[in-house]
């Protein structure tokens, strides 16, 4: 039995057609690996991850981790930049590269070259932390959990079976100059206290740092564009 925890849907699950996991498409060997071990042969393995996320009420259990980026373009084309970008795009980096991707809204998994429509609920991503200058790959596993528009922020949670539990909170501000302040809060911890307080906080640095100066490009870019 595998350590994820497992749920069943109701009758309208089990009339949704699944397809097999095209192993073929998925260039990195941790990432196959993890697919195999967690049972994730097919769309319907996605279906019964559950999340290990939190709520900001509970904080006082979890480490803290916070930083602060710049991108010099306003909140809302920012905003779009976040929600479009390609997962291979945004996940694209020495440290973090991007592995599959599956949508809960209709059951279906992308790979690297497949298009994507962008962020949206739902969404599990799996990704290939390369660590140790190449010598230890990971992967890890998140969940889009929410989106809210309106307010520009945008929910993603560590999944059952991982190292870490926890949850990542992004949200977008306005400066007095016009640009955007974005700001990335994670609630985090595991059954180490050594990585906790001593590995994830660079870790987790770098790689959110990636990932947020990959979105940064494609959002500075919209004015470059707009200039030709």
């Amino acid at each position: 039995m595998n350590v994820f925890t497992f749920f069943h849907h109701s009758g309208m699950h089990n009339l949704t057609r699944h397809s097999a996991i095209d192993l073929a498409k998925i260039r990195q060997k941790k990432v196959r690996k993890f697919i195999h071990n967690f049972g994730l042969h097919s769309t319907s393995g996605f279906t019964r991850m559950q999340s290990a996320g939190c709520s900001a009420a509970d904080a006082n259990q979890y480490h803290k981790h916070h930083k602060k980026f710049v991108i010099r373009q306003r909140p809302d084309l920012v905003w779009d930049a976040y929600m479009k970008i390609h997962p291979r795009d945004a996940w694209k980096g020495e440290m973090v590269s991007f592995g599959v991707q599956y949508c809960t809204r209709n059951n279906k998994v992308h790979y690297i070259h497949d298009e994507c429509a962008g962020i949206e609920e739902g969404q599990i991503i799996i990704l290939n932390l390369r660590l140790l200058w190449g010598a230890l790959n990971i992967a890890v596993a998140h969940q889009i959990a929410e989106v809210n528009h309106d307010e520009m922020t945008f929910k993603l949670c560590y999944m059952v079976g991982g190292a870490s539990t926890g949850s990542q909170w992004i949200s977008l501000k306005a400066t007095d100059d016009g640009y955007t302040e974005v700001h990335h809060d994670t609630l985090y911890k595991s059954g180490s206290n050594f990585r906790d307080t001593k590995l994830y906080p660079t870790l987790h640095t770098k790689a959110i740092s990636e990932f947020h100066e990959s979105v940064k490009r494609k959002a500075e870019n919209y004015v470059a564009a707009i200039a030709v």
